[in-house]
């Protein structure tokens, strides 16, 4: 088979967990696989380059030094530990140098102007990859194979130049990845590509934004029309609901990208909805499999999933932390376009909604937004809209969590609505605003924070999802 295997932040944490990841790719490469290794930076390595980047853009040089001496330190002592051989402990180590003296003498450049710019950031935040691709590759030779680090735009990756969140020029991408890759393929070398980052045409770094790692192992395996891509991660796969609430929770052996994707943005640490999307347009099939039991054969994720008697439901995920922003105004009836205003603004502002719903007097429209950016959304949509005659009042509530309930199962099925309310009522949990998609994938609904765990045991068990399949 042709595998594209992507390791997250966690499985590349440290100097021994690279290690442990060096040996399944030892193992999968030894069976005969052709593989490409996709790998993240080291856990939080990115979150810190991001304070980096942003205490450089104010000017302060002492903090970057200490910085990039402490990023320094980090991955040369898990090279250290990763890699036994000494000839290729050595080279690494030359490598993980040059590339921190880089990330400094750019770091001081930004604090030199006193500006970060996106295009800069996008350069910054790149290096934990970069960092952490020549460790990996250095550990895949260790242990015998032939293996080269490659970054995104190396292999082939090209994008438009929105930084911060490029998009992938799949047409010239394809080609670029196949001209590098296919010869590497052939000779036996395992590719260790970064994830998240790639370049434009004309050579420019760019970011795939975050969670772009799994949105580059997809990528690359539509380019060489891998078998499947396989994401490695601390769980055994995707489960019907999470364990730590419901004790009884499963994995779910297959599942559609439809269904995936319903569940990634609803809060199921799966993968990235823009991996699980690119694949599905290219039928490019998805397996979560375990870093802790590697024979298991993890969740598979393609294109339909035939449904069973009995399984309306798939699975049950939630979203803590959440706002809800509720714009109402009796003007507001019979105006249409003010619902796109709404949307309008909070895109201006980065802000991400996850759910919107309107009532059907149209005399309000309500909106969950992320607990961070609830206090900005608020103000933004009060500043643009309440001298207006259509809008009275920008209301927000915090404290809450939307529930959502997923299965291709639910199309055309009656009654699920009702079920799943009915449950709530049961367990007397007040439901504050409710959607459905028009796919009639999922039903979301929110409810007090407080009250997410017992509803999500509560659906759980009615729909009969725990225990054996």
């Amino acid at each position: 088979m042709k595998i594209v295997m992507k390791f997250g932040g966690a499985s590349v944490a440290d100097g021994e967990s690279m290690r442990s990841v060096g040996g399944i790719v030892d193992r999968f490469k030894t069976e005969g696989h052709e593989l490409v290794v996709v790998t993240s930076a080291m856990y939080n390595v990115t979150n810190s380059l991001v304070g980096a980047a942003t205490r450089a853009g104010k000017g302060q040089r002492e903090h970057v030094k200490r910085f990039v001496e402490e990023i320094r330190k980090r991955h040369l002592d898990s090279a250290q530990v990763a890699i036994k051989n000494e000839e290729v402990l050595d080279r690494t180590i030359q490598t993980i140098e040059s590339k921190c003296e880089d990330l400094k003498n750019i770091l001081l450049g930004i604090a030199h102007i006193g500006e970060l710019t996106l295009r800069s950031k996008d350069l910054v935040i790149g290096y934990g990859e970069r960092l952490s691709a020549p460790i990996l590759k250095g550990v895949l030779e260790d242990f015998g194979l032939q293996s080269i680090s490659l970054t995104g735009g190396e292999a082939g990756i090209v994008t438009d130049d929105h930084f911060g969140g490029a998009e992938p020029l799949m047409n010239v991408t394809t080609l670029e990845v196949r001209q590098v890759m296919d010869p590497l393929l052939e000779k036996g070398i395992v590719p260790v590509v970064t994830g998240f980052i790639a370049n434009t045409q004309d050579g420019t770094h760019t970011t795939l934004g975050r969670g772009g790692s799994d949105f580059t192992a997809s990528i690359i395996g539509a380019a060489i029309r891998a078998d499947e891509v396989w994401v490695w991660k601390d769980v055994d796969g995707l489960m019907t609901a999470n364990p730590k609430i419901a004790t009884d929770a499963r994995m779910i052996d297959r599942i559609s990208f439809s269904e995936a994707m319903e569940l990634a943005h609803f809060g199921a640490q799966v993968t990235h909805p823009k991996a699980l999307e690119s694949a599905a347009r290219f039928q490019l099939p998805f397996r979560v499999k375990s870093l802790n039991d590697p024979d298991d054969e993890g969740t598979l994720i393609v294109k339909e999933v035939k449904v069973k008697d009995g399984g309306v439901v798939k699975a049950i995920t939630n979203i803590d932390d959440v706002d809800l922003i509720t714009v109402s105004g009796a003007s507001m009836f019979g105006t249409p376009r003010l619902a796109a205003r709404v949307l309008e603004i909070l895109t201006d502002e980065d802000v991400d909604v996850l759910l919107i719903s309107q009532s059907s007097s149209e005399e309000n429209i309500t909106l969950a937004i992320p607990k961070d950016d609830g206090s900005r959304a608020q103000n933004a949509l009060e500043l643009t809209l309440l001298g207006s005659r259509q809008v009275r009042e920008v209301s927000i509530e915090a404290g809450l969590s939307i529930v959502a309930v997923v299965g291709a199962g639910m199309k055309g099925t009656p009654g699920v609505a009702a079920r799943v309310f009915a449950t709530m009522a049961a367990k007397n949990i007040n439901i504050r605003a409710i959607a459905q998609g028009s796919s009639e994938l999922n039903i979301s609904f929110i409810i007090k924070k407080q009250d997410a765990a017992e509803a999500i045991k509560a659906l759980h068990d009615d729909f009969k999802l725990g225990g054996c399949p």
